[in-house]
């Protein structure tokens, strides 16, 4: 006796199977999508990482930096009077020349085209004389320092060279005749202002160095304080 032959089954759900080899390609695809994810994701971690940096060191980041030449920005600027020699912070001054200030013996005048303050340090008695010259123009203030630099700086009693630091301009000279006392001038042009320091002391006890960086100082605040006369 025959039986008729059996109809086929579906499989399972009624879903088609897949041959092995196509399986596999499935497989890869789902894994090649997962990857590209991750590294899309890794992407954007690592530029939001880098734009925060970014912003930290545009803002100063966190460690504690010293003011320097030209960091006195956030001072408020002062009247161009006498009165101004008060908002000056001469210790940053004494500081370089490791010594403090003798607030005693500090002074100052004025008149419509100038202000001038002087102050003094308590152990080494370091002189440090600073003007500040109001021009009606940069041109004036430009030809004042031009004047100093042909005068001192071919003079073979004197030390000079120019200072680039601050302002538009600027010129140092160092009357070295005697070993141990000695003075130091230097002069800026910023707009039309000009700053005038001048330093005495015993060169046995501070360097020129040490004079130059804390007159860099005081020229820095005189800056930012007298911003409106530039």
């Amino acid at each position: 006796m025959t039986y008729p032959s059996q109809p086929g089954y579906p499989s399972p759900y009624g879903q088609q199977q897949l041959p092995p080899g196509r399986q596999q390609s499935s497989l890869w695809l789902i894994g090649g999508s997962i990857i590209l994810v991750l590294i899309i994701l890794m992407t954007v971690i690592l530029l939001v990482v880098q734009q925060t940096q970014n912003n930290d060191s545009a803002d100063g980041g966190s460690g504690d930096g010293g003011d320097g030449d030209g960091g006195y920005t956030e001072m408020e600027a002062a009247p161009f009077d006498g009165t101004a020699c008060a908002q000056f912070d001469p210790s940053a001054f004494a500081d370089e020349v490791g010594d403090t200030i003798d607030d005693s013996m500090t002074s100052n005048s004025s008149s419509s085209g100038y202000v001038n303050c002087t102050f003094y340090t308590t152990d080494k008695f370091i002189y440090l004389n600073a003007t500040f010259n109001d021009y009606d123009t940069a041109e004036e203030a430009q030809s004042s320092i031009d004047y100093y630099r042909d005068t001192y700086g071919s003079d073979s009693e004197y030390e000079s060279g120019d200072y680039t630091e601050l302002g538009d301009d600027g010129f140092h000279y160092t009357d070295a005749s005697d070993p141990s006392y000695q003075t130091t001038d230097l002069r800026i042009a910023t707009g039309s202002l000009e700053i005038a320091l001048w330093v005495s002391y015993d060169a046995t006890e501070t360097d020129f160095e040490s004079v130059l960086a804390g007159m860099g100082e005081i020229a820095a605040q005189g800056d930012a304080l007298f911003v409106d006369q530039q």
